[in-house]
Formats: C-alpha cells, sequence, structure tokens
C-alpha cells in the first residue's frame, strides 16, 4: 500500500514527497524511480534526526499505526494514516484528541470518500435525487486472501475490521444516518488456514441505521476475479449505483431511466488516493475541507467490533451513538 500511494503523490502537485522510510532496503530499492529524489531511510529514528517534514504519509502495518502517529505528532508533525487509526478505539481517541491539542491535522485513509464516483453518489443522496435513503447495499470482494498471518484479528483487526471499515464508514457518510445496531454472519470457510488465527474469509453484516433505513455489507477475501467494490443505495425515489470494475463509474436511476451521472474514472482507487492527499495538503494549509479523522476511524472500528461479536455471539448488537463532530475536521 505505501508503493501505491507513493505512485499516487507523483500526481499531486500540492504535495513534494521529501523522504520515504522503510525497515526494509529492498522495499525502497523496489520503489527508488517512484521515490525520485526523495531522501530514504530505514529507520524512523534516523527521520526525525535529519532535516525536519511537514508531514507524514503513513502505510504501514496496522499495530504500527499508533506508535509511528504519536512519534509524527509529538515532533510537530501532520499525519495521513492509513486505516485504521487504531485496533482499540479508546487508543484512537486518544491521538485525536493529542493532534486536536498541538493544532495537528490526524487524517485516516477513507480513499472512497474522495473518489470520484463515490462523491458523486453522495452529492447525489444529499440533493434528495433519490429521495429518502432506505436501503444501502456495499460490498468489497478481495480476489485472494492474504497470509493468514496478516488475517489474524491481533494484526489485521479481522475481516469485518481490515476491510469492514470501509463499508461502515460509506454507509454513515453517504446518508448523514448513523448505524444503530447490528447483525453479524459468518460464512463457511474457503481458506481453512484462516480458523487457526480466529478469522474468516466470508461475511455478512446486517446494520441498522436511525431512522429505520438499514445497510447490508458483504464482504469476501475469495472472488478470484479482481479486488472488487460496489455501492448501492435505495431511495423512496430511485436508486444510486457506483461501481470500481471494470471503471469507477456512478449511475442513478429514477422514473425517468437510468443514466451515467458525473466522470467515470479508470482506476476510481487511484482517483480516491489522489483526492485524499490533496485534501490533506488543503487541511494542513488551514483551509475549512472535511476530512475523516480519528473519530471517523475510532467509530467504524466499532462498528466493526460489533459485527464481529455479534457473528461469534450470535446477537443483535447496539452500535453506542457517534461522538458530536462525527470525524470531520471543520
Amino acid at each position: 500500500m505505501g508503493a501505491t500511494h507513493l505512485e499516487a503523490l507523483s500526481g499531486v502537485d500540492e504535495i513534494e514527497v521529501a523522504a520515504v522510510a522503510d525497515v526494509s532496503p529492498a522495499a525502497l530499492q523496489a520503489n527508488a524511480d517512484a521515490a525520485g529524489d526523495a531522501r530514504r531511510y530505514t529507520s524512523i529514528d534516523a527521520l526525525l534526526a535529519d532535516d525536519p517534514v511537514e508531514a507524514w504519509l503513513i502505510a504501514t502495518s496496522t499495530p504500527t499505526h499508533p506508535g509511528l502517529t504519536r512519534r509524527a505528532l509529538e515532533a510537530g508533525i501532520h499525519v495521513l494514516c492509513e486505516k485504521p487509526l487504531a485496533l482499540d478505539p479508546d487508543e484512537g481517541d486518544a491521538l485525536g484528541e493529542q493532534a486536536a491539542r498541538a493544532g495537528l491535522v490526524l487524517q485516516v485513509g477513507f480513499w472512497r470518500r474522495f473518489s470520484p464516483p463515490w462523491v458523486e453518489a453522495r452529492r447525489l443522496i444529499r440533493a434528495g435525487a433519490i429521495g429518502r435513503p432506505l436501503l444501502l447495499r456495499l460490498a468489497q470482494w478481495d480476489a485472494d486472501p492474504p497470509p493468514a498471518s496478516f488475517c489474524d484479528p491481533a494484526v489485521s483487526g479481522g475481516l469485518a475490521v481490515d476491510c469492514g471499515v470501509h463499508e461502515f464508514d460509506l454507509a454513515e457518510w453517504l446518508t448523514g444516518l448513523p448505524v444503530e445496531s447490528v447483525l453479524g454472519y459468518h460464512l463457511p470457510l474457503v481458506d481453512g488456514s484462516l480458523a487457526d488465527v480466529g478469522d474468516v474469509d466470508n461475511l455478512l453484516a446486517v446494520l441498522r441505521l436511525a431512522g429505520g433505513a438499514a445497510a447490508t455489507v458483504d464482504l469476501s477475501r475469495n472472488c478470484r476475479y479482481g479486488d472488487d467494490v460496489r455501492t448501492e443505495i435505495l431511495g423512496s425515489e430511485g436508486a444510486v449505483f457506483v461501481d470500481l470494475l471494470p471503471v469507477g463509474r456512478a449511475r442513478i436511476a429514477t422514473a425517468a431511466g437510468v443514466r451515467h451521472s458525473g466522470l467515470a474514472a479508470a482506476d476510481a482507487t487511484a482517483a480516491g488516493l489522489v483526492g485524499q492527499a490533496r485534501a490533506f495538503a488543503a487541511a494542513v494549509r488551514g483551509e475549512p475541507v472535511e476530512v475523516p479523522t480519528a473519530a471517523a476511524s475510532t467509530r467504524a472500528v466499532r462498528i466493526g467490533a460489533a459485527v464481529t461479536r455479534s457473528a461469534r455471539e450470535g446477537v443483535e448488537v447496539v452500535v453506542p451513538p457517534p461522538s458530536p463532530t462525527g470525524g470531520a475536521r471543520p
């Protein structure tokens, strides 16, 4: 993911990649072309001891996110951190408070909020183009599973957190409605090695949103044909559809027919990463841009934990209401 971010940053004029750090010299070498003239380090200590930078983009393994974020904030450095910020929601909240006290930007990598098809879908929904949202269907299907050692919930949070946080965040961000309770279901295992670490490769969740709306979330690690994301929103007066493959696009369907809405993105993931980087740069400049902060990450992690508990215990789990800020930086 770090290499993917590095490639995306090459198209962001507002950001200069001044340094790249990785504990693996081989990884640094493999990304030498994308890094260009950026300084290279194999330790964070060496990076901090050298010429200062204004911001960090953290794309490391999930358990390292809190410690690296804390060090950056202590050094007065703005942070864009891959999701989730922390597996422990309380730790994520504490990092958000630390950033706020220091007057620093702490943004979390929910890239779909900045990808053109999802931006257009939210615009349509908020403009009332399909009436009142009633039902959402959110799918994230990955082609193949990562190693079981990564899927270990202690390492990645497990499927409901590692993948699900994107969908849980989308459900609330698209509709403006908080999730109130969840039902989770683990499906039969495809990769038996995941049983040894206590995770699954297919999962279904039903979310009950405020006001009676509902969402279904289905996650898979074995669709084989590619990493796919689909979002469907049914309203009282029509529907909005978002597809990632074969190209990113948004469609609106009403009594007038079905039509494309907005510009298609050949690579909606790359477009989202570029968009979130530009928003991060604007936030660092002090512009009044909305970005997902620590509160957004901890909110999604709490929903993911509730889904995991529901699937394990076979009960509906109530989700506490979100913080008043809703994860947005004014």
